[in-house]
């Protein structure tokens, strides 16, 4: 598992009934919000309890730092806890950040293929007033999450921190946005070579290979791709900083141009943002996604003129009106307090006007970004593939690299027909490529390969199921899950008239049990209707 407290990355400190309206909003999904709970408050309403604890954090005057922490548990794919478990690790962890008599507000979220907790803690107590903040917080986070991890047997996960923080960005970067980044890049394929250059002119010569450029920018100096991609020369290393190169260096300088350079740099690969994965090709999938974004920066431009062409009427017309009635007070026969008052209305009207015309052109602005946003290539990905593409989905699908044990209730089998028709109504896609629909009251999590079931979907679900699994992987079926579940299963199957069977011999025995126990007691009721 996974523990992270999650670092607010604004200006502002954090509201804590805007992080709880977002834990809580169900985004018009069914399955996205879980278990919803209250701690240490007076009430377990969830409005209540957001007024109690705005209430506390009001009360403390002193702290200048954010006075809520928000923390997420994450669980490997395909773990499932219960819900007391999952408050049980919760108050540990509580606990271990010094949190305990804390009020806090958790959801449960299910609607990615990881089990995860978002916990907003009030790090104001609520007796003392005092605030926590937790130092080495990570180190006692991760410490804990070992002994989680051998206790409820969950699977093993590396939790060493590492030192390098640009390894976390390039991590964090990719794993958003699916293509390989700047920074990333040139960690990968050029900093052997820069950090060898002797010179300011060796340097922009190495840069010049790879389609680079240094520029200065303010106190410091970015790496400039041709494609305009730029990236802070300190965090692809610190040893690339301003001040270290111009210690080792010298005074910094430009770039002298040669012909010579420039030949060398087109034989060179030059940095272009690509799909991380290579298990599908993706090329045709991925120009159609750039062609997409070319067409939806040229209508955000061409709207943007508008709108700035339109203001910029309105403010001179605004300014035309006002210049006429002061030009109309000025010949005004009335008294100099007269005239000051009647300029002062003026003033204020226009002052108003102006208000108008901004705000108005702001919202605009903001609908137009959002008709048309600029996306991210997992981004556009998901967009299609819940648009019904299916080789977005495939793409989205091949990033799943889970290789761990698959655990929980689920029907697969051999066969894959991934365009059968048959499952219900798509209400969300996640990153990784599960399908999430729901069959009859029950809420299916579809990877692929197999037909993920909740441990608490209800038996009368059980037959749409298995027609959408047939559909899916033919007759012949794999069932995983606790003996319940496998009885429940097989026993839907001989009451509806599927024609299935199980690769389990155990399974499939039981199967046929009840197929010779439901036609003897058919023949029984037969007998006695016509005796």
């Amino acid at each position: 598992m996974i523990a992270k407290i999650i670092p607010i990355k604004s200006l502002r400190k954090s509201s804590f009934a805007t992080l709880v309206k977002y834990l809580t909003d169900p985004q018009g999904k069914t399955e996205r919000i879980g278990k919803v709970s209250v701690t240490n408050c007076y009430t377990d309403e969830l409005t209540a309890a957001q007024l109690e604890i705005q209430n506390t954090q009001d009360m403390n005057k002193r702290a200048r730092s954010d006075k809520t922490c928000h923390l997420v548990l994450s669980f490997p794919e395909d773990e499932r806890l219960s819900n007391a478990d999952l408050a049980a690790i919760e108050e540990r962890f509580c606990e271990t950040l010094g949190f305990c008599g804390h009020q806090r507000i958790s959801v449960v979220h299910d609607d990615t293929n990881h089990l995860h907790v978002h916990i907003a803690i009030n790090k104001i107590h609520p007796r003392k007033l005092t605030i926590q903040n937790p130092y080495y917080d990570y180190k006692k986070v991760a410490t804990l999450c070992e002994q989680i991890e051998q206790e409820y047997g969950l699977t093993q996960v590396n939790h060493e921190t590492r030192i390098d923080q640009a390894d976390r960005v390039i991590q964090d970067i990719e794993n958003k946005a699916g293509t390989e980044s700047l920074l990333g890049w040139i960690r990968r394929g050029c900093l052997a070579e820069i950090k060898s250059a002797d010179s300011w002119q060796d340097l922009h010569a190495v840069l010049q290979s790879h389609g680079l450029e240094i520029r200065e920018r303010g106190n410091g100096l970015v790496f400039v791709s041709k494609s305009g991609v730029a990236v802070k020369a300190s965090s692809v290393d610190r040893s690339l900083s301003k001040s270290s190169l111009v210690k080792r260096l010298g005074a910094f300088e430009r770039a002298a141009h040669t012909q010579e350079t420039a030949k060398t740099s087109q034989k060179r690969k030059h940095y272009q943002p690509r799909p991380l994965q290579n298990r599908i090709d993706t090329s045709k999938l991925y120009a159609r996604y750039q062609q997409a974004q070319s067409q939806a920066a040229a209508v955000r431009k061409t709207a943007w003129v508008m709108l700035r062409d339109q203001r910029d009427r309105l403010i001179d017309r605004a300014k035309q009106k006002a210049r006429h009635k002061r030009t109309i007070i000025k010949n005004l026969p009335v008294g100099k307090l007269g005239k000051k008052a009647l300029y002062a209305t003026v003033s204020l009207q226009f002052k108003t006007a102006m208000t108008i015309i901004k705000n108005d052109y702001r919202r605009d602005y903001a609908r137009s970004k959002a008709r048309y946003p600029r996306m991210a290539w997992l981004d556009w990905l998901h967009i299609e593939a819940k648009g019904g593409n299916d080789e977005a989905l495939a793409v989205l699908r091949s990033r799943n690299i889970w290789c761990g044990e698959v655990t929980g209730n689920y029907v697969g089998g051999n066969q894959n027909n991934h365009n059968s028709p048959g499952m219900g109504a798509i209400e969300s896609i996640t990153k990784s490529g599960t399908v999430i629909y729901r069959v009859g009251s029950t809420t299916v999590r579809d990877d692929g390969k197999r037909l993920h079931i909740p441990s608490n979907a209800i038996d009368t679900s059980f037959a749409g199921i298995l027609q959408v699994a047939v559909k899916r992987y033919g007759n012949r079926l794999v069932i995983n899950g606790d003996d319940d579940f496998k009885k429940a299963i097989a026993q839907a199957a001989v009451q509806h008239s599927i024609r299935v069977t199980f690769d389990d011999p155990a399974l499939e025995q039981y199967r046929r049990q009840c197929m010779q126990q439901q036609r003897f007691t058919k023949t029984r009721t037969s007998r006695g209707i016509s005796l």
